[in-house]
């Protein structure tokens, strides 16, 4: 019993734990990463615009925008650069983090039942 009260916990835990890293991409931020936004900068006005790139993602962003294919300053998943390494590091730290708090929450409600019988 207790090693599928165990799994359940885990499996919630990584379920919420992707949900919340796909609802992140709601936050975004600007740089440090730069990206060429365009060619006329320069004394010659022929080299690379060098600009901060925006992205998306908490608490390590994993969505960057891709200047040279889609819209500027405006992420979507289709156009823009997706980085699986920094989308799988942010779902391990929510399911680590979510996993704790659960098992303390279990933890807590196991001794208080325990003291009221």
């Amino acid at each position: 019993m207790r090693l599928s009260s165990n799994r359940n916990l885990a499996t919630l835990s990584l379920i919420a734990a992707i949900a919340l890293t796909v609802k992140s991409v709601g936050i975004e931020r600007t740089g440090p990463e730069l990206a060429a936004y365009g060619n006329l900068c320069g004394p010659s006005h022929n080299d690379l615009c060098y600009e901060p790139v925006l992205n998306a993602g908490f608490p390590i962003g994993f969505l960057f925008d891709n200047p040279g294919i889609s819209v500027e300053r405006q992420l979507a998943f289709i156009e823009d650069e997706f980085r699986v390494g920094a989308f799988l590091l942010d779902v391990a730290i929510y399911f680590v983090l979510l996993l704790l708090a659960a098992l303390a929450v279990r933890g807590a409600w196991i001794r208080l039942r325990r003291r009221m019988a």
